[in-house]
């Protein structure tokens, strides 16, 4: 939808001419380039600024900040609400403006409390809402955290905050980097909110609100991810899966309400595909599929002849792009000097973003579907130590994994047998943390000289190893890396992605259906395939193994090219005068890269770490300069 940044503190201060010059300056930040410029509302002793991306009621009427009772409230909004239309009906013929969701929220919003508004609302959404008369501002973020806020508290009691954390760094003049946060990103691949790369600069967790007024903050959760116990599971498997169909088909079709094209991206796996089957079941007709392919020497499965076949399966236009290793290369430097802040896990989705944004305005994704049907394959891996009798053993296996090679730890064989006998843990915490590690936490603290943190994320499932195991999925990593991930990367090409997948009425339905129908030995995702299987092509249906758009880093950045680029950012002097990380770590970790065979098991993990340091200068020399 757009772009929101704010600046609150005490009424009766004037704005000086270079705090608005910085506001100004801070508005033109927000990624957003489109034909709506900036547009801003002056209060006393506040600021809003907003850039549009229209796609619901393109007229200048939804155009914001937006303003309510008389004047009294100031309302800007990211996001989308896709049932506004029945939210619209129950205003008892209120008339409004605009024909959008913005005016249907401000509405809401004026009418009040915020805790009945709030579970109401379908869809993804940051928002602000001001209220001049009590001097109040408010801050929400939706369930699952598919829209991203941040804030800052300044040290006269103000707060800036925005839906970019670059600007709302800029604008608080944040300019030393956490440690805590570099230690998340060596550990987890992604900083963990509330923490941001920024010193200072929080992340609004999701699910949660914030209140400032008369300079205290006070944040609260209005929404916590539980599932219920086994009471409450459905057990019979043909209502299961006629639940799962209805109960997905109707997302989907809530995800589609635009006044612009909507098309999909489409990879050679399962989710995607789903959802472009139930966007034909809903009455789409052109679909237009975005996908990327790579040439034949890339080093890894070409997944696009799967996604063109299943694209001409559903009579979709299909859009393709082929990515060669000089052709990503050169995007390089546009992506780095796009991302807010440091993530191992973003680069594939910011390229089909930006193929897609050549075309239309909204995509769908299939992001979503394992954190919540258990598609991943530690899943499974998670499912022999569960039901293990040889836990009792972890010790064994950790002295085994001392002495064994890397190339045979990265075995699937090998990470069987060490979870069987409890070497990576005994509950679910230990499981999700292992599972998760990419570095784990001695070798980061050899890195950084800190200790990384666990992840805070939680859930409450009773009855269930399983669902309290994809409860953690849903707080950690899929908020605070793919759905962050995914925000930022489209949103650099002017895109709005949705993800029909991630859904409050579906969640609910999720936490029904038992984990037997979620996962067993044979692969997750049990249900969601058996309820679409008339609808799936055959070759989608009887694959099994995980898909989706990633790319051969692993092969490319041994290439002299990029070998060079990489050898020339992390020996510079701004990264040896940084002093982040230990620079005879990064050396050597480098050098077993470079000179490892491909066929080695152990390279994919050393090219995780090399693709990591590389991340993270590139961002510092953007974001920090030579700063500490």
């Amino acid at each position: 939808m757009c772009g929101f940044i704010g600046w609150f503190r005490s009424p009766g201060t004037p704005w000086r001419e270079e705090e608005r010059a910085l506001q100004q300056q801070v508005l033109s930040m927000i990624t957003h380039r489109g034909p709506d410029d900036g547009a801003e509302s002056l209060h006393d002793g506040g600021w809003m600024g907003f850039r549009r991306l229209s796609i619901l009621d393109l007229t200048t009427h939804a155009r914001q900040p937006m303003s309510f009772g008389g004047g009294r409230q100031t309302l800007t909004f990211n996001g989308e609400i896709y049932n506004f239309r029945e939210l619209r009906a129950g205003l008892g013929g209120a008339g409004l403006d605009s024909s959008g969701d913005t005016a249907v929220l401000g509405a809401l919003l004026e009418r009040g409390p915020l805790e009945d508004v709030l579970p109401r609302l379908r869809g993804m959404f940051a928002f602000a809402w001001w209220d001049q008369a009590d001097r109040k501002l408010t801050l929400v973020r939706d369930h699952f955290g598919i829209k991203p806020l941040y804030y800052q508290v300044t040290a006269d009691g103000g707060i800036v905050y925005g839906s970019e954390l670059r600007a709302v760094a800029r604008l608080g003049r944040a300019s030393a980097v956490s440690r805590a946060a570099l230690a998340q990103f060596f550990r987890w691949g992604a900083v963990q909110a509330p923490d941001t790369a920024y010193e200072g600069v929080r992340c609004l967790p999701p699910g949660h609100l914030l209140v400032w007024q008369d300079g205290r903050v006070e944040t609260r959760p209005w929404f916590q991810p539980r599932w219920p116990g086994s009471t409450a599971w459905v057990q019979d498997q043909t209502e299961q899966r006629r639940l799962v169909r209805a109960g997905v088909l109707d997302s989907v079709k809530a995800h589609l309400v635009s006044d612009v094209p909507v098309g999909v991206f489409l990879s050679g796996g399962l989710d995607s595909t789903l959802v472009t089957a139930c966007m034909r079941e809903a009455g789409q007709r052109k679909i237009k599929a975005f996908s990327i392919g790579y040439e034949d020497d890339s080093g890894m499965p070409d997944e696009s002849a799967a996604a063109r076949r299943s694209a001409e399966f559903y009579d979709c236009e299909f859009v393709c792009e082929c990515l060669t290793a000089d052709s990503l290369e050169a995007r390089l430097d546009d992506y780095f000097d796009q991302m807010d802040q440091p993530t191992g896990d973003a680069l594939n989705t910011w390229v089909v973003s930006q193929v897609a944004a050549r075309e239309v305005k909204v995509v769908l994704s299939g992001l979503g579907a394992d954190e919540w049907w258990a598609g991943y394959n530690f899943h499974r891996l998670v499912s022999l130590a569960a039901r293990s009798p040889l836990l009792a053993a972890a010790p064994l296996a950790r002295a085994l994994a001392g002495v064994v090679p890397l190339s045979v730890r990265a075995t699937p064989s090998w990470k069987a047998l060490y979870h069987v006998l409890g070497g990576a843990g005994r509950d679910v915490a230990a499981w999700h943390a292992h599972g998760r590690t990419i570095m784990p936490p001695a070798e980061v603290a050899r890195l950084l000289q800190a200790e990384p943190p666990m992840p805070g994320g939680t859930g409450d499932a009773p009855d269930s190893w399983l669902h309290q195991l994809l409860l953690r999925e849903t707080t950690t990593y899929l908020a605070n890396t793919l759905l962050r991930d995914n925000d930022f990367t489209s949103m650099a090409h002017s895109l709005e992605l949705r993800v029909p997948f991630v859904d409050a009425e579906l969640f609910t339905l999720a936490g029904r259906i038992p984990p037997p129908a979620k996962l067993d030995t044979s692969g997750g995702k049990r249900v969601l395939r058996a309820a679409f299987r008339d609808l799936l092509p055959p070759w989608i249906y009887d694959d099994r193994k995980k898909k989706g758009f990633t790319l051969p880093l692993m092969k490319w950045m041994r290439l002299p090219r990029w070998q060079e680029r990489i050898r020339e950012t992390l020996g510079s002097q701004a990264c040896r005068e940084r002093g982040w990380t230990d620079g005879r770590m990064v050396a050597q970790t480098c050098e077993a890269y470079f000179k490892s065979p491909l066929e080695s098991t152990a390279v994919w993990s050393l090219s995780q770490r090399v693709w990591q340091f590389y991340v993270l200068e590139e961002w510092a020399r953007r974001n920090m300069g030579g700063r500490a």
